[in-house]
């Protein structure tokens, strides 16, 4: 499997020469995978790689690798997670008091018949963006690394 990974690795690296590029491209796969937008994705990935001169291969790739139908539940659980953490725990900001009303009537109505609440929309928007921005952040100077040394190979 790494033997394949590496491969892959030296196939992209021949068609595009620019570490920096192939890092920036990945960072930005990474942040629209964690990203909270649902439903844009596609978009981001063609947007951001027409906006930046992105590899829109490399974005692509990793958006999908990351946030897809298997790990898409686990992604989102985290944007949400993060946001909350942050908010309620860290800054003690209740986000749920600004919630927009749609979301606040849903809340009212899944709490009086089920007896459960949604979740804050904007600890997982604001949240979800926050975590994916430092994902990217992070892993910038890795791949980086990664791809500089990929392409010595």
């Amino acid at each position: 499997m790494i033997r394949k990974i590496k491969e892959f690795l030296k196939k992209l690296i021949s068609f595009e020469k620019c570490p920096q590029k192939l890092a920036l491209s990945f960072c930005m796969g990474s942040y629209i995978a964690f990203s909270p937008f649902l439903f844009f994705h596609t978009a981001m990935i063609f947007a951001f790689s027409w906006l930046f001169r992105l590899n829109t291969a490399v974005t692509f790739a990793t958006a999908y690798f990351v946030n897809n139908p298997i790990s898409m539940t686990a992604v989102y659980t985290a944007d949400y997670a993060f946001g909350s953490w942050l908010f309620y725990d860290m800054l003690g900001i209740n986000l749920r008091l600004y919630d927009p009303c749609w979301v606040q009537y849903l809340n009212h109505i899944f709490e009086k018949k089920i007896g459960i609440a949604l979740p804050c929309f904007w600890s997982f928007m604001i949240g979800g963006n926050i975590l994916a921005i430092t994902i990217s952040v992070i892993l910038y100077p890795i791949m980086k690394t990664v791809f500089s040394r990929m392409a010595r190979i």
